[in-house]
């Protein structure tokens, strides 16, 4: 019986002697899964967190062994990766996971990960070594880059425009050209706004456009690179408009069941721009079918009579629909304000009439049946 676990026992030991060479892998590709679509896969020697940044090892025959199988704590010794270039890293133990044979997930350090790594930019082959011997490797395999810096953005030449596309050029370094950075304007409290037209002309220049529309203010420009890495220029994009003049409005009131005709004054000063053509009038309203959430509404029928005053309908019964076939207006605007009104020139001016100065929608009286005298009744009384 002691001879037969003898036996086991040394059978077990040569199943794991390093001496009994394993099968080679095959290493086939590097995938950077921010990037999957990649002909060489980039990598930033950068940010990335604490752990660094993720790359997929897909190949052949990976292949785990156990270790210290025979002691109370056995453990797995997986395979050895290294990187191979302008400088050399093999990865540690814990930033290699074995998922099946065909994959390797790592995480290689950066100089801001935990410890720091900086691996110099270039490329790289990707080494894999089974711990039973057999070593597999595929050379160009990943190119390592440093994270972009931007510097400024320069403006359009004649200024930014409501009405138009806002061409606009972001200078810095470290930029990839044939890439397809992510680059937005970011204001505190406020969603991103993408930026959709980006063109990469060099390492020190990328081109894109600021759509048009684009609410006014001070913003913050973020480029984000596929591989991961991003920088961001705070108050990069000061976004000002040409403005109209002081705007006034009259009638400043109606009721619910009909819209409204308005006229819209324009007093412009100094730099300040009249209305060139017939303006695009938007009201900042509440609809009855969503009282508490606040529209942008357009004005309907918009006549430009000078460049000091324009005409308009305000929809206050109808709101988005048209035409209206209920009297009692169920998609209009919800009684209340007084609401403001936004006022885009196609000169590019804007201009706007303050919720203080703005439309109160007056909500109509509700009928209540009375007697001949006129009093209203009694809860409970009969009428004739």
């Amino acid at each position: 019986m002691r001879l037969q676990v003898v036996t086991t026992a040394l059978l077990a030991l040569s199943a794991c002697s390093r001496t009994t060479e394993g099968p080679s892998p095959a290493v086939e590709r590097i995938v950077n899964p921010r990037a999957r679509v990649s002909e060489l896969p980039q990598l930033c020697n950068a940010q990335g967190g604490q752990t660094g940044w993720s790359l997929e090892v897909v190949g052949k025959r990976f292949t785990p062994v156990p270790g210290e199988a025979l002691t109370d704590t056995p453990t797995v010794e997986l395979p050895v990766v290294t990187l191979r270039g302008p400088s050399t890293y093999t990865l540690t133990r814990s930033q290699v996971f074995y998922v099946r044979p065909e994959l390797l997930v790592l995480n290689v350090p950066t100089r801001d990960s935990t410890p720091p790594v900086e691996l110099a930019p270039g490329t790289y082959e990707v080494e894999v070594a089974n711990p039973l011997g057999g070593t597999g490797s595929l050379p160009d395999a990943v190119r390592v880059v440093p994270p972009p810096t931007v510097t400024r953005v320069v403006p359009p030449v004649d200024g930014y425009t409501a009405t138009g596309t806002n061409p606009i050029v972001i200078e810095g370094s470290d930029f990839q050209p044939g890439s397809s950075p992510i680059i937005v304007l970011r204001r505190e409290g406020e969603t991103d706004l993408p930026l959709f037209f980006v063109t990469v002309v060099s390492t020190t220049r990328i081109e894109s456009e600021i759509p048009p529309g684009t609410p006014e203010g001070l913003y913050d420009l973020v480029v984000t690179q596929p591989e991961g890495c991003a920088d961001t220029a705070p108050g990069a994009v000061d976004l000002r408009y040409p403005h109209l003049g002081a705007l006034t409005l009259t009638p400043r009131s109606g009721g619910e069941l009909s819209n409204t005709s308005i006229r819209l004054f324009n007093a412009p000063t100094g730099d300040q721009r009249g209305f060139t053509d017939a303006p695009e009038l938007f009201v900042l309203a509440s609809l009855k079918t969503a009282p508490s959430v606040l529209q942008r509404i357009p004005l309907r029928a918009v006549r430009r009579v000078s460049a000091n005053e324009v005409t308009a309908e305000l929809p206050t019964c109808s709101g988005f629909e048209e035409p209206v076939s209920d009297p009692k207006c169920p998609n209009g605007l919800a009684p209340g304000g007084p609401y403001a009104l936004e006022v885009i020139d196609p000169s590019g001016a804007v201009g706007a009439v303050p919720a203080s100065e703005g439309f109160t929608v007056v909500a109509e009286p509700t009928a209540t049946r009375t007697s001949d005298d006129g009093a209203a009744p009694l809860p409970g009384a009969l009428l004739p």
